[in-house]
């Protein structure tokens, strides 16, 4: 999926069918953007030939257990190690489970002999409630679940979270295709075309003094009273952004000086509407939209966009289609820039070489 720069002007564009995009996407570049399922197992590879894999099980309806949410990346050197990291949920998501102890082991379930449990290798938590296990534990783990039918984090008393199951080597064989393809799968016309650099300068957002609300935005949700007072952000010295909150999903308003606000909807290429349930600034000074799939909000598009002056242009967007109720962090990237920078900071260097935006 590309998602195209948000321009100001009277619509907030996503390109959500690269099919209906003006120009035909490579079929290489569609096998790189379709996930790929296998029991609780998604692969989801982007344009820079990043591989992701997460697993996790579905929540249990009686709300009783913790999942772990299994997350492995791999770059993309014939050499490269893949890395993984492990999140503990309960069933509505929220982080659960004291800091993992060093006793704990992942063990194996099913009629398995000669195995063994094996360590986490366990570092320090990461910002996002994850926590990366050594290379040396990752590859053993890795190893594992390829080949074990089942298998639970276990802290040699009881169960301490489930593990997701699935054909996990099918994904695993399935990245080295596609990540080193027997013979190159695009022309070098493709390459310069698709695989361009993207650097972005984007200015800090700051939460504004509310004053005096315009009548578009007061009325934003289908005419009807607005249910809480609407959140204004000044993006940049001659713009301001309202966001008000409606039972239907948040509703965006670019406010220049001098100007009537403009409501932002979000179109697919077909011109069809997408409703957006979230969007709102978080500390990052970078506009969140959540896209839901089918009405469901666990599940869907994930999308940062940083305002350069002139446009929204997108940071980051993760995307994944199995409604499992897991963090946004946690989902995988399709698209980002090649690096970007707030205006008064060094620039964040991804080293990516990300789809073509369209707009």
């Amino acid at each position: 999926m590309r998602l195209a720069a948000l321009c100001l002007g009277p619509m907030l564009l996503v390109m959500a069918d690269p099919a209906s995009a003006g120009d035909k996407m490579p079929d290489y570049l569609r096998e790189l953007d379709r996930p790929v399922n296998a029991g609780d197992w998604t692969l989801q590879c982007n344009a820079s030939l990043v591989c992701q894999i997460i697993g996790v099980v579905t929540p249990p309806r009686n709300h009783v257990g913790v999942r772990a949410v299994v997350m492995i990346d791999r770059g993309v050197a014939h050499d490269a190690r893949p890395l993984l990291r492990m999140a503990f949920l309960d069933s509505t998501g929220a982080l659960a489970v004291p800091p993992p102890e060093d006793h704990w082991r992942l063990i194996p379930r099913g009629r398995l002999r000669r195995e063994v449990a094996l360590p986490l290798g366990f570092g320090e938590r990461e910002a996002d409630g994850a926590y990366r296990a050594s290379p040396e534990a990752a590859a053993a783990i890795i190893a594992a679940l390829r080949r074990w039918p089942g298998a639970a984090v276990h802290n040699g008393e009881r169960v301490i979270a489930r593990i997701p199951r699935g054909n996990l080597d099918r994904l695993m064989r399935r990245m080295d295709r596609l990540q080193h393809p027997v013979r190159p799968r695009l022309t070098d016309a493709e390459r310069a075309e698709w695989l361009k650099e993207y650097h972005y300068t984007v200015l800090r957002a700051e939460t504004a003094e509310l004053g005096a609300v315009p009548d578009t935005v007061e009325h934003a949700c289908a005419n009807r009273a607005l249910p809480n007072r609407p959140f204004v952000y000044s993006i940049s010295p001659q713009h301001r952004l309202w966001i008000a909150e409606c039972p239907e999903g948040n509703h965006i308003f670019m406010d220049p000086d001098g100007a009537d606000p403009i409501h932002f909807e979000l179109r697919d290429a077909a011109g069809e509407i997408r409703r957006h349930d979230y969007a709102g600034f978080g500390g990052d000074s970078l506009l969140a939209v959540q896209l839901p799939r089918k009405g469901r909000i666990d599940c869907g598009h994930w999308v940062k966009f940083g305002f350069s002056g002139q446009a929204f242009e997108m940071i980051l967007h993760r995307r994944y289609d199995r409604c499992r109720v897991v963090p946004y962090d946690f989902w995988p990237k399709v698209w980002y820039p090649t690096s970007w920078r707030y205006s008064d900071a060094p620039p964040q260097m991804e080293g990516m070489r990300p789809l073509r935006p369209t707009g």
